[in-house]
């Protein structure tokens, strides 16, 4: 099963309370956390540890989390129990996490205005045609789609997000590669509408059946986790 959580940042923010929550995370996490300005930003990339070691450890409570470490493009793994797949993402106020029992990523994006010059090096002359013509939810549908992909690849942006075509359908939606002209077989992705955001996971080797509803992790139970 692809299991999808999100957690909603606290308000207001304090500083008193991240550095509480900074006890909880990994060293590597406390030194890129010191070099965010913004407090919001701070939170988000804090909370995205904690609710992915809060969740492993309640699917695995004889075997506590240690190590985060990641690949060469930078996807995040667990160094105890790499076969233990997961991923991160987080915008706007809510953090995400997917778990799935092969390659997973997840996307979530805040809905804002449509970004063109993105538009015009990510997507496709066909999706860049479409996105300029449908309102500004379709832009980041496809946004977190491709980003849900090159994630759960597990090379980020070294895949060139414009090499990559969507597919939506009633079941979900699949990949084209462009550039060797043939469908991908191996990443399903399924989109969950929130109120005023995108969210995507793609994931190996799934059905549009194995994909749960998104589950929220409140704040509180986090805090409850540390202490």
């Amino acid at each position: 099963m692809v299991e999808v959580y999100l957690c909603k940042l606290p308000h207001p923010l304090q500083q008193k309370e991240l550095n509480f929550l900074l006890q909880g995370v990994s060293q590597g996490k406390k030194e890129k956390v010191t070099k965010l300005y913004h407090l919001s930003d701070k939170y988000r990339t804090t909370l995205g540890e904690l609710l992915v070691r809060f969740l492993y450890e309640e699917k695995h409570p004889s075997q506590p989390m240690c190590t985060f470490t990641q690949n060469a493009y930078g996807k995040p793994y667990i160094k105890e129990n790499p076969a233990s797949y997961f991923n991160i993402s987080h915008s706007g106020d809510w953090v995400a996490c997917a778990f799935h029992d092969c390659e997973v990523g997840i996307d979530i994006e805040e809905v804002k205005e449509k970004n063109e010059e993105v538009a015009k090096i990510a997507f496709t002359s066909e999706e860049y045609k479409r996105i300029m013509k449908e309102d500004k939810e379709y832009f980041y549908e496809l946004w977190a789609c491709k980003e849900s992909y090159v994630k759960a690849v597990g090379k980020g942006f070294a895949i060139s997000p414009d090499t990559i075509s969507i597919k939506r359908n009633d079941e979900g939606v699949t990949f084209f590669c462009e550039k060797e002209e043939h469908e991908i077989q191996d990443f399903f992705c399924q989109i969950y509408d929130l109120d005023g955001y995108k969210l995507a996971v793609c994931a190996e080797r799934a059905r549009k059946e194995e994909f749960l509803p998104p589950v929220v992790v409140s704040f509180a139970e986090i805090l409850s986790f540390l202490t």
